[in-house]
This record gives C-alpha cells, structure tokens and sequence, in this order.
C-alpha cells in the first residue's frame, strides 16, 4: 500500500461494481494497492460464483482479482468489536443483517475505510465510509 494512503476494505457490492468496470474510482484504489478485503465478502463472493455456474467470463475476473488483493483473516479483536457494536446497535433499534454486521467489525477492527454502496452502514458509529 502506498504511504500516507488509507487502506480501503471493499463490501461485497463494491467488488461487484469493480469487476464489472464501474467505478473509475474504484479502478485507481485498486492500482495503488489501496484495497483489502474480508474473509466475509470472499464468502459472498464465493456464494455469488456458486449460484452462477454460467459465468465463466465474472468468475475468471473474481479469481484473478482475489489473487492480488489483500484478503484479512476474521480474529479474535473483530469478534470482540462485533459484540460490542451488535449490542449498541440492538439497543438503539438500528440492527444491521448479520453479514454486513461482521464485515462493519472487520473493517473498524482493523482501522479501514469501508467501500460500500450500502446505506445501512452509516448507522455504524465510528465506521468511516466512502461512496465508490
């Protein structure tokens, strides 16, 4: 990753719009070497492929792009941060769907911007988002 630069962990309808080319500004985090992901968007990536066996062409351009960026584990600090903020979320009626959950924790517990399309995370205290 290039220094001074934010790392960017990418939500699952971020790696989509990448894929299919439509984000420039996706495009230019992507060559700086600017994005991660997490073990929870490769599983949806992965549930995505698998439900579209047809799609030769979208799962040759899913495989060479989870070959070149950085893919973080799901860790103790992450399931730390998960209970911490499914609780607040609970108690302020503002619940978020299990999946989009673990990837919120993911990317605060390791200090990342999350990439998303997805409204739902602006309830996430302390989540920085940026739009693709």
């Amino acid at each position: 990753m290039a220094a001074g630069k934010e790392r960017l962990m990418l939500d699952t309808n971020a790696v989509s719009a990448f894929l299919r080319r439509r984000s420039p500004r996706l495009d230019g985090w992507m060559r700086e070497q600017r994005c991660c992901l997490s073990t929870i968007v490769v599983a949806e990536i992965r549930y995505g492929l698998q439900k579209q066996p047809a799609a030769t062409r979208l799962r040759a351009l899913a495989e060479a792009t989870l070959e070149i960026v950085e893919i973080l584990p799901w860790s103790e600090a992450c399931a730390t941060i998960y209970g911490r903020l499914r609780a607040d979320l609970e108690r302020q009626g503002k619940p978020l769907a299990a999946l989009d959950l673990l990837i919120a924790s993911h990317a605060l517990s390791e200090g990342c911007a999350l990439v998303t399309a997805d409204q739902a995370f602006a309830n996430v205290a302390d989540l920085q988002l940026e739009a693709w």
